[in-house]
């Protein structure tokens, strides 16, 4: 089952989210900004219950303050430190997958999520080091995928290959002659992203968990 938030943001129905310098000033800016706003609006067409803004802190990294998600970008190992208790995340710059690692706090037996950190290749490619960095559209279905798991969905709710969605996770690479025109290919027919869907499974795993 999915991992709720505590109950204030619950009730807030809204997680801030806040780019680091990395991505503001680099090449992931305007996917980020896109992906606020397409998964926003696939929230507004199936009713999530939760959306995305933008915070103006990064995390506090010795309590609750600043933002609640952190989207950053990876090449190797990135160090953070949550609740003054220091934290490592590992993944390949040039992989076609992002993470995310979800902080939990625990009380009694009710446990919730405190604060979550998403990470995205710095240079996703279409294949070896040696090839050209994947276009913005795929770009863009990294990181809506992983605002999926800082709602609290983790690796055991991506979707079957019969609900294939934006919550799948084994996607298919669809590079194109221009990388603006690069998908990610999905399901059985297969469906190319953009544009972004979500299908039944997922739609009721974060309503529920909202």
């Amino acid at each position: 089952m999915p991992t709720p938030w505590s109950a204030p943001i619950k009730a807030a129905k809204q997680l801030s989210i806040f780019p680091t310098s990395k991505v503001t000033g680099g090449p992931w800016k305007a996917v980020f900004t896109k992906a606020l706003a397409e998964f926003n609006a696939l929230s507004a067409k199936h009713s999530l219950g939760v959306t995305f803004a933008i915070a103006s802190s990064a995390p506090d990294p010795s309590g609750v303050g600043g933002a609640d998600v952190q989207f950053d970008t990876i090449n190797g190992t990135a160090n953070f430190t949550c609740f003054n208790q220091a934290f490592s995340d590992k993944l390949s710059g040039n992989a076609m997958e992002g993470h995310t690692k979800v902080i939990s706090q625990v009380f009694g037996s009710t446990k919730s999520i405190a604060k979550a950190f998403i990470f995205v290749p710095a240079t996703p490619r279409v294949g070896a080091a040696s090839s050209r960095v994947v276009g913005d559209p795929v770009k863009l279905v990294i990181a809506t995928h992983e605002m999926i798991h800082a709602c609290g969905l983790d690796n055991s709710e991506h979707t079957a290959l019969k609900d294939a969605d934006l919550f799948f996770d084994v996607p298919s690479l669809r590079d194109k002659v221009h990388p603006a025109d690069d998908r990610i290919a999905v399901g059985n027919p297969i469906v190319e992203m953009p544009p972004l869907f979500l299908s039944a499974p997922t739609i009721k795993l974060i309503q529920t968990n909202w």
